[in-house]
């Protein structure tokens, strides 16, 4: 038997999953896949094209890890995600903290690290806030709490946990041809969903379906076979080389930004050596920031006020522990782990869901103050009543200084928004929606022109909001001068479309 060079095979681990993600990057940042945006779309929107990506990535990286499993390339019972313990609790309870971190964070683990390649900042404190969160869920104080509670409640199997383990003793079938035949109806399944409408059929989405699922099972070939030593010279045992658990990995982006801040603190430590997990976040990283210079979109963004920076910090905290007790983020659980068809992962991935709604009815209760008026002075703000030309109340929804929002206006109320500081207006309503009655766009806009006010009609259809319109919207509040009023029919659905700017810009 040849000797084995531990060092090298590292190497070559290390070397080829940096490149894996850097592409990885690059289709995250040119596709916007984002499984936050996912539950968001199809919450808020109805609109389903960033679930369509998610689900064909699952369907991809579920057949590709089956034929691997099938053919013996890679063996899915030895990953971090088949154990024999079911645990549950855990999983619900970080799932929904994930989910609703993810929400409040603008982004989820992976999406992070896409946005900080991007020029920002607020990714960035979400970054820190998240990796020291997620290492005290590991070895501190959280992880203390967590051993003691949620991850007591566990059933044990006598079987890993996987679908093809417990259905293989239950039927008396071999284990591999069962994570052949799963995957490749599971898989198939998902893929005929998602592609089920034309619509759909388009280079974006195709490449980040495709992109993000073959980026999965790649990392699964690295880590499982590029990176399996039989027998470690030193140990005689059995090794994946690179790797955090000692199991084979994939991808997931909650523990490896612990591991990537202990690397940077303890990096004088020869032992402490940069693994799959940490490379893959500066591949990412690397990957979007490459993508956001060639393309000029680099640009730098930081908080639009307090609130704002508060969020993405308990959303950071919130993934951190969160990802790490229920073993995996939105990446990690939601397809990393899928693909082995973990039982775990399947209640991961409803329980991501069910905290991301949450988080957006949170939001929408959160965006909808108490009616006021920002009177803009200089830095300071206050808040009153205000009255419209003819006399009746104009009421504001303040929720920023830079930003409100309003029901239905007309010319006459227009230097009243003026007098109260506002520099921009933007019309969600569509012309001839109530009536005759209602004022028509045209006429508004004459009337704020006339007073030097920025004016941009942008109709949306209550309840059909599209991803489209979300990323105008984005546009705008970013170009406008500030601070800009947004109106419809009664401010709901310019509230809704402020709240998904947030998310997609």
């Amino acid at each position: 038997m040849p000797e084995i060079d531990l060092n090298t095979v590292a190497s070559n681990v290390i070397w080829t999953t940096f490149a894996v993600t850097v592409l990885l990057g690059i289709v995250l940042q040119k596709t916007r896949f984002c499984t936050m945006g996912a539950v968001t779309d199809l919450m808020v929107m109805g609109e389903w094209t960033r679930m369509r990506q998610w689900l064909l990535a699952i369907g991809v990286a579920m057949i590709g890890v089956g034929l691997m499993g099938y053919l013996g390339v890679i063996d899915p019972g030895k990953s971090i995600y088949t154990g024999a313990r079911l645990t549950w609790l855990s999983t619900i309870v970080g799932g929904v903290m994930f989910g609703f971190g993810m929400v409040l964070a603008s982004g989820c683990g992976s999406k992070t690290l896409i946005r900080i390649g991007a020029g920002n900042l607020k990714s960035l404190v979400v970054f820190l806030t998240l990796a020291l969160s997620s290492y005290m869920t590991l070895k501190g104080v959280f992880g203390v709490l967590r051993v003691n509670t949620v991850d007591s409640v566990a059933l044990t199997l006598s079987t890993s946990q996987d679908l093809p383990s417990v259905l293989a003793a239950q039927w008396g079938i071999a284990k591999n041809s069962l994570q052949l035949g799963l995957a490749l109806v599971l898989g198939s399944a998902l893929m005929t969903f998602a592609l089920a409408r034309k619509d759909f059929w388009n280079f974006n989405n195709l490449l980040a379906g495709f992109g993000v699922g073959g980026a999965i099972v790649a990392i699964w070939w690295i880590s499982g076979s590029l990176g399996y030593v039989a027998e470690d010279p030193n140990t005689l045992e059995e090794v994946f080389v690179a790797t955090n658990s000692g199991r084979m990995e994939s991808l997931t982006y909650v523990a490896p930004y612990a591991y990537v801040i202990e690397w940077l603190t303890f990096f004088s430590d020869t032992s402490k050596k940069i693994t799959l997990g940490i490379i893959s976040v500066f591949g990412l990283v690397i990957g979007s920031l490459i993508y956001s210079l060639v393309t000029k979109t680099f640009h730098w963004e930081s908080f639009r006020n307090a609130e704002d920076t508060g969020n993405h910090l308990i959303g950071g905290m919130l993934m951190g522990i969160g990802g790490v007790t229920a073993m995996g983020c939105t990446i990690g659980q939601g397809l990393t782990g899928i693909s082995t068809l973990a039982i775990n992962s399947f209640i991961a991935f409803a329980a991501f869901v069910v905290g991301a709604a949450l988080a957006m009815k949170y939001l929408q209760w959160r965006l909808l103050p108490p009616p006021c008026e920002p009177v803009i002075a200089g830095n300071n703000s206050t808040y009153h009543s205000n009255t419209g030309g003819c006399g009746m109340p104009l009421q504001i929804a303040c929720h920023t200084d830079q930003f409100g929002t309003l029901g239905q206006i007309g010319p006459e109320d227009v230097a009243e928004i003026a007098r109260q500081g506002y520099k921009s207006i933007i019309n969600n309503r569509p012309d001839g929606e109530g009536g005759p009655t209602q004022p028509l766009s045209a006429e508004v806009e004459v009337a704020a022109k006339a007073l030097g006010l920025n004016y941009v009609y942008l109709p949306v259809i209550s309840g059909q909001i599209t991803l489209e319109q979300a990323q105008e919207m984005a546009r705008l509040l970013q170009t406008l001068p500030g601070p800009v009023l947004a109106f419809c029919r009664s401010g709901a659905r310019s509230t809704n479309l402020y709240m998904l700017a947030q998310q997609v810009s």
